[in-house]
């Protein structure tokens, strides 16, 4: 994680803000203003929360003044101010991958899938500039394995349930307020877990959890929108969300490019060994890869779900690799992931140097 934070930040440092990271403070500057809602000229369709946390570290005009102490470095260091609640969400989607990866496959399968999360390009470079696709990305990713974990819980006594629940409404709310097609994408993907893995008799409670859910959800959202009636720009836009756009396979095209060429060579050979051998074909491994799966065939207009798909296949391989480091393929199969991760460490370098 410490690799990660230092590698984001020192390329947040060496990299001047774009043109379209200058829109989206401009544009964020707008829609913070105290203004009422109808006197926008445009109101936010998508992606609120993009807006809300890109100015949450941005120092006073008094602080950037150049006769203030300290006031000319903070004004050198202003991009990587604006770009580190990005950088935030990159790590806390590491922490939730490493949580759930080493409560699915012990140690060494979550010591894999965040090495590889941590040293990869893709997840350096969001983690790094001013996007919605990283917040996203931590609430897709939060809202599968927490209606998991719901499904589970609903096997326990009804007490122990609102916990749980409150967290899917969060993670649902917070993906929500970063892309709505990703909040619809992760609301498919959680009806079915719960209706999976909840008792059969409880099928009505597994329906009243996501109900409630996205209850939380909705009023988070509202919050976001700062309880007015900017919200109806959001309902206006789910008109055109609602339907899935075809796969535009060019959309992964990153993925290809060769400073990620050591992660897709691990994950062919997790494929491989996923096809081949049937010890490895449980839930814990099928579920990353079906979401894998969902998120490439089904697109919504006006997303870049490049870097959803980055911690399923870290996880995915992460549990592949646990599996043959219990087998009697463990010493090759080190002398693979060392040499596969440390090639990838040394080619995310570039980015930040």
């Amino acid at each position: 994680m410490l690799a990660l934070a230092v590698g984001a930040l020192m390329t947040s440092r060496k990299t001047p803000l774009s043109p379209d990271e200058l829109q989206l403070l401009n544009r964020s500057v707008e829609i913070t203003a105290p203004i009422k809602p109808e006197l926008r000229k445009d109101p936010v369709a998508d992606s609120i929360l993009l807006y809300r946390v890109t100015r949450v570290f941005e120092p006073s005009f008094d602080q950037l003044q150049p006769g203030r102490a300290y006031g000319t470095a903070l004004l050198s260091w202003l991009p990587t101010l604006y770009r580190l609640p990005f950088l935030v969400f990159g790590l806390w989607l590491g922490g939730a991958l490493w949580w759930v990866s080493r409560r699915l496959f012990n140690n060494e399968g979550g010591y894999v899938a965040l090495a590889l999360f941590c040293f990869s390009p893709l997840v350096i470079l969001a983690s790094s500039r001013i996007n919605a696709e990283i917040i996203a990305a931590w609430g897709l990713f939060g809202i599968v394995y927490t209606a998991i974990g719901v499904g589970h819980t609903l096997y326990s006594p009804p007490r122990r349930w609102p916990p749980r629940i409150l967290l899917l409404g969060l993670a649902f709310g917070f993906t929500a307020a970063a892309h709505l097609g990703a909040a619809l994408l992760g609301a498919g993907l959680a009806i079915f877990f719960l209706l999976y893995l909840s008792p059969s008799d409880r099928t009505l409670a597994a329906l009243a959890v996501f109900a409630t859910a996205w209850l939380v959800a909705f009023i988070f959202l509202l919050g976001c929108y700062g309880w007015d009636s900017s919200f109806s720009g959001l309902l206006t836009y789910a008109g055109e969300t609602l339907r899935p756009s075809m796969p535009r396979v060019g959309s992964f095209a990153s993925w290809l490019e060769p400073i990620n060429l050591p992660t897709i060579a691990l994950l062919l050979v997790a494929l491989a060994v996923f096809a081949g051998w049937k010890r490895t074909r449980y839930f814990g491994n099928w579920t990353p890869l079906l979401v894998i799966v969902l998120i490439v065939l089904l697109q919504f207009p006006g997303t870049a779900p490049v870097i959803w798909i980055a911690p399923f296949v870290y996880v995915f391989a992460g549990g592949i690799a646990a599996d043959l480091l219990e087998s009697r393929y463990r010493r090759s199969t080190q002398v693979v992931l060392a040499s596969f991760i440390g090639l990838q460490a040394l080619l995310s370098f570039p980015l930040h140097w």
